[in-house]
């Protein structure tokens, strides 16, 4: 009777402790997969901002430059595609990631177009309204750059937390696969220049 009990104890101990490593992982995926998604919206409300500014800069070069009206046109195209690209965080892959990447990219094409308009009417420098869109842009630059970086260590951290042993094998039974983050691809890695249009 005490040996049935003890084997019984020792069965339920290591239920019991497998059971609680089990959970303990399980929640650590949950709460990596988590700041994974946290950092992909920062980065969508960053690239979000930086759209925002862009039309605003354009209303503002195209009220100075009232010949140059196309080219609003061309800043809202782009911006409604870049803002309507939005990608499910539960669905990063390479393809994805490189489908948001062109939207924004075309968004970068017509700040080019824009800042060009701006070299033939030198006068948009001194509008203050300019001045400060131009700085938020900058700054905006600068955030992208911040939330991607966050991104990828967030993705990096997740991806090494589900491929581990013996995490790797809970990971395949709930459904815990690998994120894609940002890679290097040709042009993306440089900001609009901006500054060309003080020189």
């Amino acid at each position: 009777m005490k040996r049935s009990n003890l084997i019984l104890f020792a069965v339920i101990g290591v239920f019991v402790l497998f059971f609680g490593v089990g959970c303990s992982t399980y929640n650590g995926m949950v709460n990596t997969d988590e700041d994974v998604e946290k950092a992909w919206n920062n980065v969508e409300t960053q690239y979000q901002r930086r759209g925002d500014l862009i039309l605003n800069l354009a209303k503002t070069v195209i009220k100075a430059a009232k010949t140059e009206e196309n080219i609003l046109k061309e800043v809202v195209a782009a911006r409604a595609s870049a803002t309507s690209t939005n990608i499910d965080a539960s669905k990063l892959s390479p393809e994805n990631i490189k489908q948001f990447e062109a939207a924004q990219s075309k968004l970068n094409g017509t700040l080019s177009r824009l800042m060009l308009v701006v070299e033939r009417y030198p006068d948009l420098k001194s509008i203050p309204q300019f001045q400060k869109l131009n700085d938020e842009i900058a700054g905006t630059e600068n955030r992208i750059s911040t939330a991607r970086t966050d991104f990828n260590d967030a993705v990096a951290i997740y991806n090494k937390k589900v491929r581990k042993f013996p995490n790797n094998i809970l990971a395949g039974l709930f459904g815990f696969e690998r994120r894609s983050g940002f890679s290097a691809s040709e042009g993306m890695e440089n900001a609009p220049n901006l500054d060309a249009v003080y020189e």
